[in-house]
């Protein structure tokens, strides 16, 4: 019996002598608010007020600026271009695109000439009024696009072609607005300093 109540009191004195467990810590980790939403650039910005006008209006004028005709564009669509002896008419390209040598198909390459550029070709009618075939056309195939031309002989001709982009505007209108939309969505549920500091308790 001694002996059972003095391996009883060593237990027991053994289990006191223990250090108590450490406590328990918990870490408390902010979660990192979204990115911000990157809002694209007015693509309406830098259009003249006439081009700015038409895509609004969902019209397609051809309008004019300076020595420039310019045509909406569409990819279905082949615009007529005149043209006259010796003076050159420069067909422009959109900032976003170019093309090379390769690109650009005349139909009549003897009755017609053409010098490419990255950004602009150039056309001129190597024969007169007179010649009744005195017409052909034109592809010129880009980095993004593709245009088609008719190019005939008038003694006013044009001296420069360029054009407007309805549909790539309104896509890039329309893009701008959702992502304003979630920008401002994104604004509101963002948690002020204050609502930060309660969740942190």
């Amino acid at each position: 019996m001694r002996r059972y109540l003095l391996a009883t009191a060593l237990a027991v004195t053994g289990c006191a002598s223990q250090p108590p467990p450490a406590p328990m810590v918990i870490v408390k980790h902010d979660l990192a608010p979204p990115a911000r939403v990157a809002v694209p650039p007015d693509p309406y910005e830098g259009l003249s007020a006439n081009v700015q006008a038409a895509i609004r209006n969902h019209q397609t004028p051809t309008l004019h600026d300076g020595i420039a005709t310019i045509y909406a564009y569409s990819p279905n669509a082949q615009w007529k271009i005149f043209c006259a002896p010796l003076q050159p008419t420069e067909i422009r390209l959109n900032p976003d695109e170019t093309t090379d040598k390769d690109s650009v198909v005349i139909g009549d390459s003897l009755r017609w000439t053409i010098k490419v550029s990255r950004q602009a070709v150039m056309v001129e009618p190597l024969g007169t009024t007179a010649d009744p075939n005195m017409m052909t056309t034109i592809i010129i195939a880009t980095t993004r696009r593709s245009y088609h031309f008719l190019l005939r002989l008038r003694s006013k001709p044009m001296t420069a072609i360029a054009f407007y982009y309805p549909d790539d505007v309104r896509q890039l209108e329309a893009a701008r607005q959702l992502a304003q939309a979630e920008a401002a969505k994104q604004a509101t549920d963002r948690p002020t300093p204050a609502t930060q500091q309660e969740a942190s308790k």
